[in-house]
């Protein structure tokens, strides 16, 4: 009911704007009621960005905001469900575990819009908002390579075999070898999301091998493994590089982390809740990304928080943006076959 009247309030102002000397009216989005849920938020920047916009939103249009933070997947169900007993009209969910509990949700409250951001939901009602990952890397691909002019073998540490990471190890290949066509790639994987250890063990076996810049792509904590790897290895003289993951890792503590890949759960965050009160809100998978601003690139997408000038030059710069305007115009065009069919 209210979403229709969002409609109708919106209409009634998109039919007073032609009169003359009318006064100026805004909607009044005052009665809404939307909660944000998440783990923790802390200083986590994949929640917090997304916490950022939403309370800078509440701010705009007047509605009723409620932070719901969730220390388990229990508190996820139960926490969700008393949001929806409390009458809100919009849950959206941060993060892969919102998925299973707003599925369950959205039949039983059909009155209830239900969102989720960095996951996709089994339920088709749900508006679920996914990131293009495979650009990104291809242009993170592109600046390494640049940065690297010399070495013909770059590394991956990924967490699980599968199609989602597979995606973020196609497009740093083909952004790689868009400036070396003839390099060569050591994979591994940690079979886990959380394991430093493998991680760091990963690492050292691939410097081992000749590799000088290694992907992380396990996650943003896991890939601490690597970093340590690389802070090691560099107090020995035979330093490796790497990148971060979901947020800008760069850091002057450890300059061996010298680009990365985020992910902007503000920029998905505003776009549900804009989508939702013009009455323009849709179940199903949304994908943004580099062109959105939803999936970056540190340096490119934005200035690193610190930037490692001997390897990060102004050239390396200007390939990375050549690369994210190649993708833009349509001038590269990254279509991700199924891993098991990749020849690559």
């Amino acid at each position: 009911m209210k979403k229709i009247l969002a409609i109708l309030m919106l209409a009634v102002l998109a039919l007073s704007v032609p009169f003359a000397g009318a006064a100026e009216s805004n909607p009044d989005y005052s009665e809404y009621k939307i909660a944000l849920v998440s783990d923790t938020i802390g200083t986590e920047q994949f929640i917090l960005q997304a916490y950022n916009a939403f309370m800078a939103a509440a701010e705009q249009y007047g509605f009723t905001a409620t932070s719901i933070e969730c220390s388990d997947t229990a508190a996820w169900a139960e926490k969700s469900r008393n949001a929806c007993v409390a009458g809100y009209d919009l849950l959206i969910g941060i993060g892969w575990v919102s998925a299973e509990p707003f599925s369950a949700l959205a039949d039983e409250f059909p009155d209830i819009e239900f969102a989720v951001v960095d996951t996709v939901a089994s339920n088709p009602r749900i508006k679920s908002i996914a990131f293009n990952t495979v650009e990104g890397c291809y242009v993170m691909g592109a600046m390494v390579a640049s940065a690297f002019p010399g070495e013909k073998l770059f590394g991956y540490i990924g967490n699980f075999q599968n199609q989602s990471n597979f995606e973020y190890r196609y497009g740093f290949i083909n952004g790689v070898k868009s400036v070396t066509p003839d390099a060569e790639f050591m994979v591994n994987f940690t079979d886990s999301y959380s394991d430093t250890t493998v991680a760091y063990n990963l690492a050292m076996q691939q410097a081992a091998a000749g590799c000088k810049f290694i992907m992380g792509s396990v996650a943003s904590s896991a890939n601490q493994g690597i970093y340590q790897a690389a802070l090691e290895l560099a107090g020995k003289g035979t330093p490796i590089y790497t990148s971060g993951l979901s947020v800008d890792q760069t850091t002057a503590d450890n300059p061996y982390i010298v680009t990365g890949l985020t992910k902007n759960t503000g920029v998905c965050t505003t776009k549900i809740i804009d989508d939702f009160l013009a009455g323009a809100f849709e179940g199903g998978k949304e994908i943004l990304g580099f062109a959105d601003d939803a999936f970056c690139v540190v340096g490119i997408s934005f200035d690193a928080k610190f930037r490692n000038e001997e390897i990060i030059t102004d050239s390396v710069l200007d390939a990375g943006r050549k690369a994210a305007e190649d993708i833009k115009t349509g001038a590269v065009v990254l279509e991700v076959p199924l891993e098991a069919d990749y020849k690559g």
